[in-house]
């Protein structure tokens, strides 16, 4: 078949990666119309073809944050989203032209891809959304051995089952047979075992306040007394709202509902609130009990969001948030809590950090009423199941429309609310705290080996060929 005859299959190849979106185990098969154009000598081509337009499906929901609630007028909504597609689509082109350059066989292919996707995630303010894993999160016996690698490694495994397969296809038996027995090995190591645990009651109130209504000047204190009316009678030793829930700036002289409410009841509250230190303004979290006070400042800010890059020399500084400058650990009985604000959630060293300074309950705070109804507005949860296994710890999120929820050590979501709903999640669970995993210790290292061996093999490769 021609060139030009393949190229008609072009707008197709998206495809199978939008199903794998919503069908986890069809990411397996989304690479092989890829591999075959790779067959016939296209790389760059089809490569832009696919994830380009599936980029552009999965974060779609900019343009709806953006546009509809943040009022920017619709053509530099869409040139947002645009750039953003055209910004990751980058880096898998690199990746693509440096496989194609090296002459090497298809699984350096995922090599250079997932050492690109770790390159996005670290490079200029980092970007670590939209990678591969996202297709599989609720998959967790698939995806248990992120607690040796990370997430990365699950990118990697989906690319290389996409190779064997594909191998399987062309009757390449002992290739396809030596990519699949590590992966099954590697995924037959036991999870470790827990060191202790205690039995906690958590309560996660989902105010479900529509975004266009949610800064409404006229409906702020009544946004507030929602979440208070829904607090006032639980019994459970920790409560958390969601990023923004206190709609005010938050003064704890002032907010005398709140001392009320904590004052009346038997629980430690955790909310989100934008507070002011030294004239700096922070989206913050807020531990708030009948004893103390204390705050989290949010450290991985939204571009273009919560703060303008290259703002100092734009001199656009005034419109940032403040930078909070490192974790906070809140502890209350037996909660060792490690707060994350939103965004927060896709950075992985930061879930790491806490790990390694004791926490034993993450909890993320945030507001994805922006996306609505998009795809975007799952996609941000979903790594929400990796930090909780990278780590082997609890994990609880609390997010104003949904997606909230409980993830356990296993990776597995083990308490739910619809989105959408006003409810409160009432949990009671045996809050086990495990040894550091490998991941915590030297698995974090992944992103590097392969950045290195992308680096490294093709000048080998080269090398070889000029001695021969």
């Amino acid at each position: 078949m021609s060139e030009r005859k393949y190229s008609k299959f072009l707008p197709l190849l998206p495809i199978p990666f939008i199903i794998s979106y919503y069908i986890p185990w069809f990411s397996f098969f989304a690479f092989l119309p890829i591999f075959f154009y790779f067959e016939k000598k296209q790389y760059l081509k089809p490569v832009f073809f696919t994830f380009f337009p599936y980029l552009l499906f999965i974060f779609s929901g900019v343009y709806k944050s953006t546009h509809t609630y943040y009022g920017l007028f619709f053509l530099v909504s869409l040139a947002l989203v645009l750039l953003l597609a055209i910004y990751q689509t980058g880096y898998i082109l690199t990746a693509t032209r440096i496989y194609k350059s090296s002459r090497l066989p298809l699984p350096f292919f995922a090599v250079t891809f997932v050492a690109f996707e770790f390159l996005k995630n670290k490079l200029f303010y980092g970007m670590p959304i939209g990678n591969l894993n996202i297709l599989t999160y609720n998959l967790p016996y698939f995806i248990k051995d992120a607690s040796l690698f990370g997430s990365l490694y699950i990118d990697f495994k989906i690319i290389l089952i996409n190779i064997a397969l594909f191998y399987l296809l062309k009757r390449k038996f002992l290739q396809t047979i030596v990519i699949l027995v590590p992966l099954i090995a590697v995924n037959l190591i036991p999870l470790s075992k827990p060191i202790s645990s205690t039995w906690v009651s958590l309560d996660i109130v989902q105010g479900n306040i529509p975004q266009q209504d949610k800064w409404k000047e006229n409906l702020l204190y009544k946004n507030l007394e929602k979440y208070i009316n829904l607090s006032k009678h639980l019994k459970a030793e920790l409560v958390l709202w969601p990023e923004s829930a206190y709609p005010y700036l938050f003064d704890p002289k002032a907010s005398v509902n709140i001392k009320k409410l904590v004052r009346k009841s038997t629980f430690a509250l955790v909310f989100g609130a934008l507070t002011r230190e030294n004239k700096n303004y922070y989206n913050s979290v807020v531990f708030y009990t009948k004893k103390t006070v204390r705050y989290y400042h949010k450290r991985e800010l939204v571009p273009f969001a919560e703060f303008v890059p290259l703002s100092n020399l734009l001199h656009l500084s005034d419109y940032n948030f403040a930078r909070g400058k490192k974790g906070v650990i809140f502890e209350y009985r037996h909660f060792k809590i490690a707060p994350l604000i939103c965004y927060e959630e896709n950075f992985e060293q930061l879930s790491r950090e806490y790990k390694k300074s004791g926490a034993n309950l993450i909890v993320v705070l945030t507001n994805d009423a922006w996306f609505d109804k998009t795809p975007t507005f799952t996609l941000f949860p979903r790594s929400d199941v990796y930090r909780a296994l990278e780590n082997r710890i609890w994990l609880a999120r609390s997010a104003n429309t949904g997606l909230s929820f409980i993830v356990n050590p296993d990776g597995k979501i083990a308490y739910f609310i619809k989105p959408d709903t006003t409810a409160v999640l009432k949990a009671k669970f045996n809050l086990t705290v495990y040894p550091k995993t490998f991941y915590d210790r030297f698995g974090w290292l992944f992103g590097y080996f392969l950045l290195a061996l992308s680096i490294l093999l093709p000048f080998y490769r080269k090398y070889i060929s000029r001695k021969a």
